[in-house]
């Protein structure tokens, strides 16, 4: 692929990372912060997949996974702790 496009996804990526994080900053209640923080945790792993393709070098796809992983784990967690739903009894 031509490096151009990888310049023009990076960059829109970034931006959209940045209002993101704005978004973040700025919410009202703790859902939309969990919201922002997960569609961040998105975006994200799409920058590191994008700069793993580009750079050609795989390690990067491992860290996206985790990254991708907690950010799942993360929200869970905070939806669960935001309704007062306990774990399962064993």
């Amino acid at each position: 692929m031509h490096d151009g496009v990888f310049y023009v996804a990076l960059v829109w990526l970034m931006g959209l990372l940045a209002v993101l994080v704005v978004l973040a900053v700025k919410a009202r209640s703790t859902l939309d912060v969990v919201l922002a923080l997960d569609t961040l945790g998105l975006v994200f792993v799409a920058v590191l997949g994008l700069f793993s393709a580009w750079r050609g070098i795989t390690g990067y796809l491992d860290a996206a996974l985790v990254l991708a992983l907690v950010s799942y784990v993360q929200t869970v967690a905070a939806t669960r702790l935001h309704t007062g739903q306990k774990a399962r009894p064993r």
